[in-house]
This record gives structure tokens, C-alpha cells and sequence, in this order.
């Protein structure tokens, strides 16, 4: 079994990577889901995107709004990227916030995929403006190889806003599907 489980660093320029928060429509607050949680200001959501160059790229607009290259499925051979996008970190006295993640994947046997890594979230960094939305500074790139099951992954992230002493686990699952056969 081959495994890419990586910290794969986000250079952003806070200013120019922002879009509005997704926990409201209509300016009423969206219930949680397993993936998407908020407790108060402070909300992060889970999502998976199979094409992370045009995901980056997208964000990077100075844009309103961003539209964003999502998956749940994952294509033997193909990486498929765990990103956290987030709001509402509290800031520390020096006005920067604290949060770390710990992420997990199972196999569709239950069993674990891989070892668990620790992740900045958004670590020594200046809080997002209100309502704002920011990517987080790691996330986790994988890719189903030869001889890794085919069949539902779970990735987990427990979430801890070191400032606020805030705490959350979000959960999401993808499906791994063979490669198309190649004619």
C-alpha cells in the first residue's frame, strides 16, 4: 500500500483569498451536518476535490465568491485533497489565531488507512476578517493505489481553537472507484 498522506503548505495572501461564509443563507443560520460545523462565529467545513491545481486556483480569485471544484468519489490512481475552509477564529493578544487539527482516515474495513498527522489549521496568523472564509494552511492529499481497497474512506479532523478553547470533529466520507480502463 502505497500512501500519500502530506502537509502540503497553502501560501495565501489572507487579503485576496477570501469569500463570504457559507453558515448563513438568507442571513439564518445553516444547521450542522457531520462535514460542516459552527459553534458561534467560529465554523469550519470539510471538503474533497479531486482537482486541487483548479480548487487553489479558483480560490486565489479576488473574487465575491469562489467556485470550488468538489468530489466524493475518489479515482484509483488520482489524488483526491481533504480541504478545511473556516470563520470566526478568535485571536490571540498579539490579534493572530491558534487552530490545529488532527486528521484520521479509515478504510472501508474499519480499519485505520495510513497514520494520523497533526495539521495547522491556522497557526500564528492573523484572524480572517468577520464572516469571512479562509483555507487552511495544510490539508491531506491521498491516492488509492494498486491494492488498496476500493469501497466508502472516512477522514475525520478534530478541530481545536487553542485560543478559545473551542472543539470540533467533522467527519466526511468518499468513495473509491477503479481507474477507467485505458483503450
Amino acid at each position: 500500500m502505497k500512501r500519500r498522506l502530506s502537509l502540503l503548505p497553502v501560501v495565501l495572501l489572507l487579503s485576496s483569498f477570501l469569500a463570504l461564509a457559507q453558515w448563513r443563507e438568507a442571513g439564518k443560520i445553516v444547521p450542522d451536518t457531520a462535514w460542516s460545523k459552527s459553534d458561534g462565529a467560529f465554523g469550519v467545513t470539510l471538503v474533497f476535490t479531486d482537482k486541487p491545481d483548479e480548487f487553489f486556483a479558483a480560490w486565489e480569485k479576488p473574487t465575491p465568491g469562489v467556485r470550488l471544484s468538489e468530489t466524493s468519489t475518489a479515482t484509483r490512481g488520482l489524488p483526491i485533497v481533504t480541504i478545511l475552509y473556516f470563520t470566526g477564529c478568535m485571536a490571540n493578544t498579539a490579534g493572530n489565531c491558534d487552530v490545529v487539527g488532527r486528521f484520521t482516515t479509515t478504510a472501508p474495513d474499519g480499519k485505520p488507512y495510513g497514520e494520523a498527522f497533526d495539521a495547522k489549521i491556522w497557526v500564528d496568523k492573523p484572524a480572517p476578517e468577520k464572516n469571512m472564509l479562509q483555507l487552511s494552511q495544510d490539508y491531506l492529499g491521498l491516492v488509492i493505489d494498486p491494492g488498496d481497497q476500493l469501497g466508502k474512506y472516512v477522514v475525520k479532523v478534530e478541530i481545536l481553537d487553542r485560543v478559545s478553547k473551542k472543539k470540533m470533529t467533522l467527519e466526511r466520507e468518499f468513495t473509491a472507484v477503479e481507474a477507467p480502463e485505458k483503450q
